[in-house]
């Protein structure tokens, strides 16, 4: 990327302020950019820190128009800085990460009955199995497993050393970072005498459109049925869904986090790093599961929770019990410090 801080406004259709001069060709925070730079600030608290920074341009919050502030760069106001940040890192980033050409290496190995669009990109040494179907659009990194039967939609992007297991569906515009096992089988066993037998596990997994998985993740079969993430979903690295979980529209799974079995999260649902969700449980749409938070029973809509600590079971049964009667005891206590005039 090469242009005019003038032409940045025109892309975004902003408004800026000397904007005629220089060139940017990078990005960076507000105090470490250089001049050939683009940076922003969220609020305009933060003005008082243009005066240190040497960026070429930076974006504002639209109130900055009526603030004075020192910046010998060009300024470009915003409704939302970080948002119109973000696209310019879009542009860079295709400069960066160009598009890769379609194209099939040789060492792919693509059973005969798989069926493969025309505009796809298939990297070094991918294994492809019986009567998949790749739709065009689609990358498929190095080292990639893809395992019979399975389906991944348009423009969909595969990272280097994924796996997706046989029967799995990936829908449209899809991203699986590196690691990454979707399709895994489920933790599904039963206690016969002293052994324990696994139950097979013959389900699958359906990612919908949109869906961000960050790198080592495990996305566990259903044991019958489907594992489901919904559209516009975004998973951090490490973060496991176990069999026959469904996850609703345009969540937000924080890494180290894990789900368990035949869980219902609905939508627009955050759950924080290293959360652990018991099996069977029903979270409502909205909610919020802040970090570290063990969660055993359902949870309505629009709720945020916090905090899990590890006691005996029957001293943290009791010690859930009294807590839920702290402002009932509260008030009593209350009333006794004022009868005794303390």
């Amino acid at each position: 990327m090469n242009i005019t801080p003038r032409h940045i406004a025109e892309l975004l259709g902003e408004e800026a302020e000397n904007a005629d001069n220089g060139a940017i060709n990078g990005a960076g925070s507000v105090l470490t950019a250089k001049k050939n730079d683009l940076t922003y600030i969220d609020t305009t608290d933060k003005l008082n820190l243009l005066p240190e920074s040497e960026a070429g341009c930076v974006i504002v919050p639209q109130e900055a128009k009526n603030k004075t502030f020192d910046f010998k760069g060009a300024v470009i106001y915003s409704e939302n800085p970080k948002y119109s940040f973000a696209k310019i890192l879009r542009i860079l980033e295709e400069e960066i990460r160009p598009k890769k050409k379609p194209s099939i290496h040789e060492t792919a190995i693509i059973d005969t009955t798989a069926i493969i669009a025309e505009d796809v990109f298939i990297g070094p040494y991918v294994i492809i199995g019986k009567n998949t179907k790749i739709s065009k659009g689609v990358c498929i990194n190095a080292h990639c497993f893809i395992g019979e039967n399975v389906q991944i939609g348009e423009y969909s992007f595969i990272h280097p050393n994924t796996t997706v297991g046989e029967r799995c569906i990936i829908a449209k515009k899809v991203t699986v970072h590196s690691g990454s096992v979707i399709g895994s089988d489920g933790y599904g066993y039963i206690k016969i005498k002293d052994n324990h037998e696994k139950i097979p596990q013959i389900g699958l997994v359906r990612v919908q459109d949109d869906v961000e998985i960050g790198a080592n993740c495990a996305i566990d079969r259903a044991t019958i049925g489907e594992t489901i993430i919904g559209s516009g979903t975004k998973l951090d690295n490490f973060v496991h869904i176990a069999h026959n979980v469904s996850i609703g529209k345009n969540c937000l799974i924080l890494a180290q986090a894990g789900i368990a079995g035949s869980s219902a999260i609905g939508d627009n649902v955050i759950i924080a790093g290293q959360s652990g969700i018991s099996d069977h449980i029903n979270i409502g749409d909205n909610s919020v599961v802040m970090g570290r938070t063990g969660i055993i029973s359902d949870l309505d809509e629009n709720k945020i929770v916090f905090g899990t600590i590890g006691r005996p079971h029957k001293e943290a049964m009791k010690i859930e019990v009294l807590m839920s009667k702290l402002p009932e005891m509260y008030k009593a206590i209350k009333k006794i410090q004022k009868k005794l005039g303390l």
